[in-house]
Order: C-alpha cells, then sequence, then structure tokens
C-alpha cells in the first residue's frame, strides 16, 4: 500500500499565531510563560513548554511551516533521493530513520528542502489489513563537526537538540548495537553530530519537537533563550573567559583552635592525649566499639552506598534490528 500523509495543524498553529499576536501587542519584549515550563505535553500543540520570547515562538512556528510543506516530497520511502539508506533499526511505536549522510556537510541547516534524515512509521490497519507507512518527522543534523557542547549559540537555543551516546554506528553509520558504560562492542557511539527533530503531524507530545530513541517518542525537550537576551539563563559559557583560581592554602597561617574543623588538615601524631576528655557514648571512637549503645531503629541496609540501580523501573522497550534489506 503506498505511503500516505497526515494534516497538519494548521488550527492548532493559527491559534498560536493569534496568541503570539495578542501577546506581542499586550506584553511587547517579555517572554511567554506556559502552564509549566518543566512538564510536557502542556503546549499549545505545536511549540513545547517553556518562556519563550515572541520571536523565538515566530521562528520556531515558521520553521513548522516550512517543514510540513516541503516534507512531503519525501513521503516514499521507495523513492527518495540518492544517498538515502535505512539506518536499520525500527525503534518502539513502528520508527524507522533514513538518513542521507551526504547532506550533513552540504551547507543546508534546518532546511526542510534537504533535510538529513527522514522518520516514518510503520502501523497496522485493521480494515485493510495492510500495514502502512507514514512520514511523520524531518531530523535535522549540524554539520559532522559539531557535538552536544559546540552547536552554535544562534541554534542552540532551538528545543530538541540531542545525540544518541546509547547506539553504536558503523563505518557505513549504520546502527550497530547498543553502547555499554560509552562503549561500544561493535563500531562506535552516535554521540555526534547533535540532531532534532521537527513533526508535520500531531503526537502525543502536545508539540512538535518530540525526539525517537530507544525507548520510542520522547517528550521532554529542552530549548532555551537566544544569546542576545541579556537575562538569558540559558548562555552557553565562553571557553575564552578567563578564570580566576581559588586563593592557595597558606601552609604558615595561624591555626583558630575556634574555627571550623577542616576534615581534610593533616592529622598531627604528636598532638596530646587528653585522658580526661569525657567519652560521648553516641559518638564512640570506634564504630565497632562493643561499649557503644546499639540503636534498635537502626537498618543496617542504610550503611550501604546507592548503586544506582532501581528495582522499580522497568526496562525499556527494545528497538528491533532490521537487515536494510529487509525495509521498504
Amino acid at each position: 500500500m503506498a505511503p500516505r500523509l497526515l494534516s497538519g495543524g494548521g488550527l492548532a498553529r493559527a491559534l498560536a499565531v493569534a496568541v503570539v499576536a495578542v501577546a506581542a501587542v499586550g506584553l511587547p519584549g517579555t517572554a511567554l510563560a506556559q502552564e509549566d515550563p518543566h512538564e510536557p505535553g502542556h503546549g499549545d500543540g505545536l511549540v513545547p513548554p517553556g518562556e519563550w520570547t515572541h520571536e523565538e515562538i515566530e521562528i520556531l512556528l515558521d520553521l513548522i511551516d516550512r517543514t510540513e510543506a516541503e516534507l512531503p516530497a519525501f513521503a516514499d520511502p521507495a523513492d527518495l533521493p540518492e544517498g538515502f539508506y535505512d539506518f536499520g533499526v525500527t525503534a518502539p511505536g513502528g520508527y524507522d530513520h533514513y538518513i542521507n549522510w551526504e547532506w550533513l556537510d552540504d551547507g543546508h541547516i534546518l532546511d526542510p528542502e534537504h533535510p538529513e534524515s527522514l522518520v516514518y512509521q510503520r502501523t497496522w490497519n485493521d480494515e485493510t489489513q495492510q500495514q502502512e507507512t507514514t512520514l511523520v518527522s524531518a531530523m535535522f543534523f549540524l554539520p559532522t563537526q559539531f557535538d552536544a557542547t559546540n552547536i552554535p549559540a544562534d541554534l542552540a537555543w532551538y528545543p530538541g537538540w540531542h545525540t544518541h551516546a546509547d547506539i553504536c554506528i558503523n563505518e557505513q553509520h549504520r546502527f550497530a548495537g547498543l553502547s555499554s558504560g560509552g562503549q561500544c562492542s561493535s563500531g562506535v557511539p552516535f554521540d555526534r553530530p547533535p540532531m532534532m527533530h521537527v513533526w508535520i503531524e500531531d503526537n502525543e507530545c502536545d508539540h512538535r519537537f518530540g525526539g525517537v530513541d530507544i525507548g520510542g517518542l520522547h517528550c521532554d525537550v529542552h530549548g532555551g533563550h537566544m544569546p542576545e537576551d541579556p537575562e538569558d539563563p540559558h548562555e552557553p559559557h565562553d571557553p575564552e573567559e578567563p578564570h580566576e583560581p581559588e586563593a592557595p592554602h597558606d601552609p604558615e597561617a595561624p591555626h583558630d583552635p575556634e574555627g571550623p574543623h577542616d576534615p581534610e588538615a593533616p592529622h598531627d601524631p604528636e598532638a596530646p592525649h587528653d585522658p580526661e576528655a569525657p567519652h560521648d557514648p553516641q559518638h564512640p571512637e570506634h564504630p565497632n566499639d562493643p561499649q557503644a549503645p546499639h540503636d534498635p531503629g537502626h537498618d543496617p541496609g542504610d550503611d550501604m552506598g546507592d548503586d544506582g540501580h532501581d528495582d522499580h523501573v522497568p526496562p525499556a522497550a527494545t528497538p528491533t534490528h532490521r537487515h536494510p534489506d529487509t525495509a521498504g
């Protein structure tokens, strides 16, 4: 069955533009705070939650408009321009990525006419009893010289930039497995360059910048204000800015017996021991002192370090590794 396209969020976009216009008249030069900037799923259907400026919202809506207009040219994965290939794994939810690695360094950035990657969703139609393939999103890449630490300042504020260090790729830039502790048994981590999704249809995120990873669709994306904002809390750190070192420790400085105790101060073995100092039964000098009082409410498990494992968190859904020849 031929691939199909779903209609975009024209009504939601019109409402979003109206909100921007009204706010621009009433509150010039201020940011728009949505319901909860930290809680996904409370946007307007297009822009993710956050304190966006009017200019930022207009830029994001324009990117969505242009992506909706241009991306349908890539609707059929069997009829893509030369250079596109199936990445080779289906993420939970039926999401397949096609990538054109040659387009990463072609000079086009966030250009819907030259998307570096395309995301299709495979679903089963109960009425036709056939599988349908739907183009749902572009995935834009930055050029290959960039990673998560040096995204250009004029682009870093966009929501959803991410990498996939948990995924391994081979020399052909195809899926080669999952990494463990940042290490790949085959290939290298897919930790550069950064990438960002822009959807052409509504999804469960209630915005158009949700990502797709080994667990499927995820909606909690992050962005920040443009760097020219003087009160920008997301202003990137300038590595060339001089750093003021801390004052060195003076070993000849006199010791203040009334001052706070420094746990890193060296122990003086010649310091006299005071035999008349009272013994504190609540803080025995030796933790295993049999004379120390027993605390019946103490749980020995409290003394164990947290290994970071949560037995109540279910494992993430496993992506399906496909041979490229099986895609279609």
